[in-house]
Formats: structure tokens, C-alpha cells, sequence
């Protein structure tokens, strides 16, 4: 964005509000525009689903053609969070646990407790201890560290210390990124999600907030466990209340269950067929129980998101490979698998083997990318709209500035062709008594302000109160915990005395319910409540004095001042002055803290089965949910306050910038008047030159080739 035209400069003396204006329009034109085009995010795309649900493979095969570029997950006990991105340099970085997060753990891993979360978490205290002991301290408080290469083959061989399941600093790192050269990563963001029920709460929060900045979530379960309890159980835990914009449930591994189903079936196509059809119901029964459960806490739009995932797509990244790649090129396990089909083929199919159309339907990734490219169009529409509004936004105000300069002068040849200096104290007489009305409207707006924002912070508070309500509601889950039992059984037989007193060992395995609290769970109902509470008291702030709000309001008032004309007295001139006096007032702001929740919880960790845990828990919830309303009601009145005081300050302050501007403008009069015909000579020129100009740029902005809005 270039400067203003060098011909405006030698005016700047005659208008100084009216360019002032400008110059502060054109800043902050610049700073949007270039925020708009250099800060495009990419699109973001979230992998969640247990370990070994084939989520490397997967993203390999749907964003680099099967190559496998992006490293294996580690154990479940040690796989973290981790976000893949571009950069020039290949970069990676492990981010330790904040130090009261690790006591969580250590506090989880002494616990009785027999369930995934915590067994996983007495591996990590028992790793880190064994390779670090008192040395662990030290590397908290630390916070990350940062690796860098100049290949990729360096640097993912230097990562397993940090992801590997044996990594020396595994058990330690909460979260990673890691940053690549790949040109296939440009414009693409991946978060790869804990494959597991995360025994953390603050990597399960960070998971949540992950989540709901992504496109698209793509949801992995294997086909052949499709979406059983345990995935039904990491979902609930995993999935943010808000901001999912699309989830895409994927059967994963499908091959594998076509080869446990394909040998009670004719051929390919109904085994195919089969599967689609008792999977698709088993997840629609499941998703629904979700949904309701959700909907009945109040989330409308995670119940809907839910709902639009009970139609899965299958895939298997071994049967891509098949159908893409040449036969010399697979690898040992795609050639098992190829044999297996044959194999089955010939027992259950009559002979007749997959052809590579058959590999293709079966790998299923041509309906993934049609997703993919779904929410890459639809967060395109969104930055479209984004666009098309600030586009339309600044050609509105560009034109409503140089309107006002173009009326500033014509205002200023007017009273120099019908007046002397004689009438110049008459003419500031006049003007200031329309002042006087100006300042008594703006008192009377402020007062109106002032009401309408008590009577709104009253509404405010009974909202306040029905969402703390909600937020204190704490759902029970349900958990599965499988125990292996072994029993020992006689061998003796009555007629072989050589067998009495044998015994063999016969192992069992005993599926359990239980209900359980997630902490996870009561720090989503905090977040969500802050969210919304805060998105509320902005709003009601941005009604009351935001820029745009509040200068249409009062422009709107001293403009209907101005419109009672009388006889002796033209405000043209003044409407103007008002214009470019509040496009250049200091509009304030309001800022609202986010509270961190997970310290109000501390002492709470991972899954609460006990009575007694269970309801400690609800009753810190309740009380951290009365402080935080109250905190709200004190930061509303508060807000309420200020809101008034800014206001009356901006009334002070647009009164104060009229009258100086008005003194200013009649001593630029005094001295055009001594020299009238050239001062109207030149003032017409700036006119000739101003409409030359916006006649041949008026049309409305476009930030794809317009980077001179001016």
C-alpha cells in the first residue's frame, strides 16, 4: 500500500482533521490487509483413535501417496500430542509436562487404581525415574527443547529420544511439533491426538482445544473391532464440546475385516456389502447413545456433530498401495496380504481374486480426499467471506473520507466566494452556538447508553446464573476394564494312575463395568462456561462502545442535530468536521482474562470411580463454578462501568476536538480570505484532482490485486 498521492501533500495545512483521517484509515488498512494476506492458516486437519488404529499409515497414504514420510506413534503408554507442519528447515520440539501436571501423574501412578490411565501412568513414573531420577525436576522446570537438522533424515533420527517408545525423554514429553520441508505439508496442519484415555488432564485439555481449531477430524477405528467401547469411551473424552467443524468417522484397516468375513460369504461384493451395512448400524446405535448423552448436557451442536458421523467411510492404506503401486514395489507385508486374498479367493470366492478396481474401492481413500477437499472449500468460503467484508468495509470508509474532504472544500469555496472578512465573526458565533446543541445531545446519548447497558447486565446476570447451572452438571461414564484370570484344572483320569495329581492352567479372560467421573469432563464444563460467559460480556461490551456501533450511534444523533437547519447557518461544513473527528478518536477496548481451570481442579486427575472421590469432585466444581460466577458478575459491573465512564470520557473528547477543530478552521479562513481568488483557484484544483482520482479507483477494493487501497 502506497502513501497518499504526493499531489495531496501541499493541503495537508488547509484540512488537517480530514487528512489526519485518512493517513489513520490508510494505517490501519495496511495492517488488516497485510494481516489478511500473510496470516492465511492452513488447513488444519486432526487424526484421533486409539494406537495401532493405522494413523501414520493413514495420513501417509492420504497426504503423501503411500511414502511413509511421517514417523510411527510410539507405545500407548508413551504417545503424545503432536502437530505436523510445514517450515523452510526441519525442526522438531518436545514440550515437557508443567511440573504440577507431573505431580498429577506421580499421584495417579500411587493409586490402587487398575485401570489403563493409570496403569500407563505408573510406566511413565517408573521410565522417567529409572533413566532420570532427581534429574526430573530440572527438566520440567526447563519447559522444551528445540532440535534442528539440515535433512529430514537427520532429524527423525535424533526424535526417537523424545517419541520413541524406549526414548530417554519420552516418558517426560507432554506434546511436540514437528516442522518439515515437505512441499505436500504447504497449506496443511496435522494433530495427531494420544491414541488412549489420557491419564493427564492437561494434555487431555490441550487435546480439546486442538481439536476444536481443526477443518476436518478425521476419527480411525479399526474395522475389524469396529468402534467398540474403547473408542467410544476416547471420543467422549477427546472430542471438545465446541468448535469441531467437520468429523469423518474411518474404518480402518478394512481389509483385515473382509479376510474375518469374507470366507461366509459368495464373493467380494456382498462380504463388502455385509460389512458396510452391519458396521454403518453398530455405529449409528453407539453414536446416537453419544449424542443423546451430550444433548441432555446441553451441547446441541457436538449431539448434531455426533449424529453426522453414523455414516463411516472404510479404508486400508495396504489395498491403496495395491491398486497404486506397481507389483515390484510392494512391501513384504502388502504382498502377505495380497496372497491372503488370493488364498481366500480360491477357498470361499470361487477363484475369482480382486482386480485393481476392486483394491481401489477397498482402500477407499478417494472418498477421504473428497472430504478432505470438502473442508478445504468450506474453510475457503469462510476466508471468501472474511474478504469480501473488509474489501466492501474500507471501499465504504475510503469513499466516506475523501466525501468529507471533497465537502471541506467545496464548504470552504463557498464561504470564500459570499463572504468577507466581516462576516467571519458572525459565521464562528453561529457555529458555536450549534456546538452548544451538539454538547447537549451527547450528554443525553451518553445518558441513554448508560441505561441501556444496566438493563443488559441484568439480563446478563440471569444468564450467568442458568450457565453455572449447567456447568456444575457432571455426567457419569461408563468404563470397561478386562482382567485376566486363571484358574488351575486337574488332569488325573480315574484309569491312569500315572496322571493323578496333574494339573494344567487355564486362563479366562472377565469384562467389568463401572461408572466413573472424568476430570476431563469437569474442566470441558469450566471452559465452555468461561467461553461463553466471556463471548457474552464482549458482546454486550461491543453494543455499548465498540467502534463501529458506537460511532454510528453518535454520528447518527449529531447529524440529526445538524439536520434542523436554520436560515442563517449551513452545517454542511460542520458535518464533515464531525466525520473526520470520529474516525480519528481512540476507541477503547475490553479485555477479559482467561482464568486457568485446571489449577482450580489440581488434586484431581484422570478417572474418579469412588463414592467418596466422586463427589469431592462435584462439590470443587460447584465451588469453582460460584467463584467464577461471581468473578463474572464483579467483571460485568465492572465492564458496566467503564463502559459509561469511556463513554462520557469520548463525548469530553469529541466536543473538545470540535471546538478546537472550529477555532482552527475560522483562522485558516481568516488568512484564505486575504487572498480569495487564489485560495478558490487551489481549493478547486485539490476537488478536480480528488474526483479524477476516486473516479478511476472507486470501485469497491480487491485484496487479490489491490494493495494501494488509497
Amino acid at each position: 500500500m502506497n502513501h497518499l498521492p504526493d499531489f495531496l501533500s501541499s493541503y495537508y495545512s488547509d484540512f488537517p482533521e480530514a487528512f489526519a483521517a485518512l493517513h489513520e484509515w490508510q494505517r490501519n488498512a495496511l495492517a488488516r490487509c497485510e494481516r489478511f494476506t500473510h496470516e492465511h492458516p492452513p488447513l488444519s486437519i486432526g487424526i484421533m483413535g486409539q494406537v495401532k488404529a493405522g494413523k501414520s499409515s493413514f495420513l501417509n497414504q492420504l497426504l503423501f501417496d503411500g511414502q511413509p514420510l511421517l514417523p510411527e506413534a510410539a507405545t500407548p503408554k508413551t504417545a503424545n500430542l503432536t502437530r505436523i507442519r510445514h517450515a523452510e528447515r526441519p525442526c522438531f520440539t518436545a514440550h515437557f509436562y508443567a511440573p504440577e501436571s507431573w505431580a498429577a501423574l506421580e499421584k495417579l501412578a500411587a493409586s490402587d487404581a487398575q485401570d489403563i490411565a493409570a496403569c500407563a501412568a505408573r510406566e511413565l513414573v517408573q521410565q522417567a525415574r529409572r533413566d532420570h531420577g532427581t534429574a526430573i525436576t530440572a527438566l520440567l522446570i526447563r519447559g522444551k527443547i528445540e532440535l534442528h537438522a539440515d535433512d529430514m533424515g537427520a532429524l527423525l533420527g535424533r526424535i526417537n529420544d523424545y517419541v520413541g517408545a524406549e526414548g530417554l525423554y519420552t516418558p517426560l514429553v507432554e506434546s511436540s511439533e514437528l516442522a518439515l520441508p515437505l512441499p505436500e505439508l504447504a497449506g496443511v496442519e496435522i494433530v495427531d491426538t494420544p491414541g488412549m484415555n489420557d491419564p493427564v488432564v492437561s494434555r487431555t485439555d490441550k487435546t480439546r482445544a486442538y481439536m476444536a481449531k481443526c477443518d476436518v477430524v478425521f476419527f480411525l477405528s479399526r474395522a475389524s473391532q469396529f468402534f467398540d467401547a474403547s473408542d467410544q469411551e476416547l471420543l467422549a473424552a477427546q472430542l471438545p464440546a465446541k468448535g469441531v467443524k467437520r468429523l469423518v468417522l474411518v474404518g480402518s484397516q478394512f481389509d483385515a475385516a473382509i479376510l474375518g468375513d469374507g470366507f461366509d460369504r459368495n464373493n467380494l461384493s456382498e462380504c463388502e456389502t455385509r460389512l458396510h451395512q452391519r458396521l454403518g448400524e453398530h455405529a449409528w446405535r453407539n453414536l446416537e447413545k453419544l449424542a443423546a448423552q451430550r444433548e441432555k448436557q446441553g451441547f446441541t451442536d457436538i449431539a448434531a456433530l455426533l449424529r453426522g458421523m453414523s455414516s463411516p467411510l472404510f479404508a486400508s492404506t495396504y489395498a491403496e498401495a495395491l491398486a497404486s503401486l506397481p507389483s515390484e514395489q510392494w512391501s513384504r507385508s502388502q504382498r502377505h496380504l495380497h496372497q491372503q486374498f488370493i488364498e481366500l479367493a480360491e477357498d470361499a470366492w470361487n477363484g475369482i481374486a480382486p482386480t485393481k478396481l476392486d483394491w481401489q474401492r477397498i482402500g477407499g481413500f478417494a472418498a477421504l480426499r473428497t472430504a478432505l477437499e470438502q473442508a478445504f472449500a468450506d474453510r475457503e468460503a469462510i476466508l471468501a467471506t472474511q474478504r469480501n467484508k473488509l474489501e466492501e468495509e474500507l471501499s465504504r470508509s475510503r469513499v466516506q473520507l475523501f466525501d468529507n474532504l471533497r465537502v471541506q472544500a467545496n464548504e470552504r469555496i463557498a464561504f470564500l466566494r459570499t463572504h468577507d472578512m466581516a462576516d467571519l465573526d458572525a459565521h464562528a458565533s453561529k457555529a458555536k452556538k450549534r456546538l452548544q446543541a451538539i454538547a447537549d445531545t451527547l450528554s443525553g446519548y451518553v445518558q441513554e447508553q448508560a441505561n441501556a447497558a444496566r438493563a443488559q447486565s441484568r439480563r446478563m446476570l440471569n444468564d450467568l446464573q442458568q450457565g453455572a447451572g449447567r456447568a456444575r452438571a457432571l455426567e457419569d461414564r461408563t468404563g470397561y476394564e478386562t482382567r485376566v484370570r486363571s484358574v488351575e484344572v486337574s488332569d488325573s483320569k480315574w484309569w491312569n494312575p500315572f496322571s493323578w495329581g496333574s494339573s494344567h492352567t487355564e486362563l479366562y479372560t472377565e469384562t467389568t463395568t463401572y461408572r466413573y467421573l472424568a476430570v476431563a469432563d469437569a474442566l470441558e464444563n469450566l471452559r465452555i462456561y468461561f467461553e461463553d460467559s466471556r463471548h457474552r460480556l464482549l458482546a454486550l461490551y461491543d453494543e455499548l462502545i465498540a467502534p463501529d456501533a458506537l460511532s454510528t450511534g453518535l454520528r447518527r444523533e449529531l447529524l440529526g442535530v445538524l439536520d434542523t437547519r436554520s436560515g442563517d447557518f449551513d452545517p454542511r461544513g460542520l458535518r464533515a468536521l464531525i466525520e473526520t473527528t470520529l474516525a480519528r478518536l481512540p476507541w477503547p477496548q475490553l479485555d477479559v482474562q482467561s482464568p486457568e481451570p485446571g489449577q482450580a481442579l489440581s488434586g484431581f486427575s484422570g478417572e474418579l470411580r469412588g463414592s467418596g472421590e466422586m463427589a469431592a469432585l462435584r462439590e470443587r466444581l460447584a465451588q469453582v463454578v460460584a467463584d467464577l460466577q461471581q468473578t463474572l458478575a464483579v467483571r460485568l459491573d465492572d465492564a458496566v462501568k467503564q463502559a459509561c465512564s469511556q463513554l462520557d470520557t469520548l463525548a469530553g473528547q469529541l466536543q473538545q476536538a470540535l471546538t478546537q477543530s472550529l477555532a482552527a478552521d475560522v483562522e485558516r479562513l481568516r488568512a484564505a480570505l486575504a487572498d480569495k481568488a487564489g485560495q478558490v483557484e487551489r481549493l478547486q484544483g485539490l476537488i478536480e484532482e480528488v474526483d479524477a482520482m476516486m473516479s478511476s479507483s472507486l470501485g469497491r477494493i480487491d485484496l487479490s490485486t489491490d494493495v494501494t487501497p488509497l
